[in-house]
C-alpha cells in the first residue's frame, strides 16, 4: 500500500534527530533512576546502622547528617524542574484549550 504523502530526506533526518534526543532523554532518566536507587539504599543502610546498637554521639550525629543529605538528594531528583517541565506545559496547554473551548461554547449557545 503506497502512502499519499511520500517521505522526504528531511522527514528521515527529523526522525533520526528525534530518535537520538529520545535516546539521550532515556539515558538521563536511567541515570537519575540509578542515583535515586543508590540514595534509597544508602539511606536504608544508614538507618539500619543507627538502629542496630549504641553508637557514639559523634557517629550518630554524622549518620543523621548523612541521612538528611540523602533525603535532600532524593527530593531534588524526584522534584526537579526538568521532570515537571513537560507535564506542566501539557496541563497548561490543555487547561487553556478547555477554557477557550468552554468560552466559545458558552458564547455560541448563549448560556
Amino acid at each position: 500500500m503506497k502512502s499519499s504523502l511520500p517521505l522526504t530526506e528531511q522527514d528521515l533526518s527529523d526522525f533520526a534527530t528525534a530518535l537520538e534526543e529520545t535516546n539521550k532523554d532515556f539515558d538521563a532518566l536511567r541515570q537519575r533512576y540509578e542515583e535515586v536507587r543508590d540514595a534509597f539504599s544508602q539511606r536504608s543502610q544508614t538507618q539500619a546502622t543507627i538502629t542496630q546498637g549504641h553508637l557514639p554521639k559523634a557517629e550518630l550525629k554524622r549518620l543523621k547528617k548523612q541521612i538528611e543529605t540523602l533525603e535532600a538528594t532524593l527530593e531534588n531528583q524526584l522534584m526537579s524542574w526538568n521532570n515537571l517541565k513537560d507535564p506542566f506545559w501539557q496541563v497548561l496547554r490543555f487547561v487553556g484549550l478547555g477554557l477557550v473551548l468552554g468560552w466559545f461554547l458558552r458564547g455560541w449557545f448563549g448560556a
